[in-house]
């Protein structure tokens, strides 16, 4: 007879499913990863009870799909819980492979796509009272460069959808900061259409909520600002730490979640615009990069999340002490590399320096291997583009002895 739900959880490569795990198994879940990569730190992880190894969706998205509900079918899951965008997309566009075998609790499939929409996103988030700064959607390049005359440079030009699916492949697309009307060209061809051209905060201060909504509201609602990110002033949170959202902030996001339908966990990105205001830039409707901090806070959200999906009861707790902190090592590292380069010496002391009641995206004194795993990972990933990089060959004709 079968004595525990068993979780499934993609992409253990990333560290906000390695946190995942650790939340997973603290309320009593038996967690099964999936990877492709040799040294995700998911699957180094001691509350990772099952190592499963996986070709990724990127290439083929449909066939990674119907591997992976081969391993459900032969593995008696409870919960599917996808863990990046990447795996999320074609896991709602097929979930008539994964649903015989497990839940999944996604909303409908257009729902998904509508919550990986940011030009959806500006539209209710302007309804809610959290527009972020001046944008415009763009379907043409024409429209793109005409739009941008309009703007102070630096501004920005992002994507619609940084994740999008063309012939059962992955598309991934990055925004980018373009400095002049020189780059903006450039800029607009590598993003792809439609794009937005965005106005651009400089030096922002970043403020994140995350939760998991559920029956018509939230749960296990937090709320961290960025003290740092990597890369800087545009990446992830790097060091983080949760604070007490205003009662009207808190009413805010319920409404922009609720007018986009989305059903589990997600993060909401917002810029501190002043004055109590503030701007969304980004929603993720998935395990998110800073996840170690609320789990390690005490709002354990993929437990949160899984009780719900199974009907179960919840121990877990909806908010998350305030006052905690978070940090992302190798991102840190990075940036005190970034002052050192520079001689920068007492910023990157302020870097390195350590903080009390500090969770890390990777270690934790009874689970140390995963920052293992993320340093050799690390180590490959550097040997790779160094072997890959073109060699600058000296021309026949200067080589030659006279």
């Amino acid at each position: 007879m079968k004595q525990e739900l068993r979780v499934l959880v993609t992409d253990a490569e990333e560290r906000s499913v390695l946190a995942a795990c650790r939340g997973l198994a603290a309320a009593g879940y038996s967690v099964s990863s999936v990877a492709e990569e040799r040294f995700a730190p998911g699957h180094w992880s001691r509350f990772s009870k099952e190592r499963i190894m996986l070709p990724g969706p990127l290439l083929d998205s449909e066939d990674y799909v119907r591997r992976l509900s081969r391993v459900l079918r032969d593995g008696n899951f409870d919960v599917v819980m996808p863990g990046t965008e990447p795996s999320l997309l074609p896991i709602s566009a097929h979930r008539e492979l994964i649903e015989p075998h497990a839940r999944l609790g996604l909303p409908p499939h257009e729902v998904v796509l509508g919550a990986l929409d940011k030009s959806l996103l500006q539209r209710h988030a302007d309804a809610v009272g959290l527009g972020p700064p001046r944008s415009v959607v763009c379907s043409s390049a024409e429209e793109a460069l005409a739009a941008a005359t309009d703007f102070a440079y630096p501004l920005v030009v992002k994507p619609t959808h940084s994740i999008s699916l063309s012939d059962g492949r992955i598309c991934k697309r990055r925004a980018q900061v373009v400095g002049d009307a020189t780059h903006l060209e450039a800029a607009v061809k590598a993003v792809g259409l439609p794009l937005m051209v965005q106005a651009y905060v400089s030096a922002p201060t970043i403020v994140s909520c995350a939760g998991v909504r559920a029956d018509g509201r939230l749960l296990g609602f937090t709320v961290a600002r960025y003290a740092r990110t990597y890369p800087p002033h545009v990446g992830s949170a790097a060091l983080a730490k949760t604070v007490a959202p205003s009662p009207a902030l808190v009413l805010q996001v319920e409404e922009l979640v609720e007018l986009i339908g989305w059903s589990g966990i997600f993060e909401l990105e917002l810029l501190d615009l002043g004055a109590g205001r503030f701007g969304a830039i980004d929603f993720n409707p998935r395990p998110f990069g800073w996840m170690a901090l609320p789990v390690g806070a005490g709002a354990n959200l993929p437990a949160l999340w899984c009780d719900h999906v199974l009907g179960r009861r919840s121990v877990s707790e909806n908010g998350a002490r305030v006052g905690i902190s978070y940090r992302w090592e190798d991102g840190d590292m990075a940036n005190a590399l970034a002052e050192l380069r520079h001689l920068r010496l007492r910023s990157a002391a302020s870097v390195l320096r350590p903080h009390r009641h500090v969770v890390h995206a990777h270690f934790r004194i009874d689970d140390p291997s995963p920052l293992v795993a993320r340093m050799f990972s690390i180590a490959k990933k550097v040997q790779r583009e160094r072997t890959s990089a073109p060699v600058e060959r000296v021309p026949q004709r200067a080589a030659a002895v006279p």
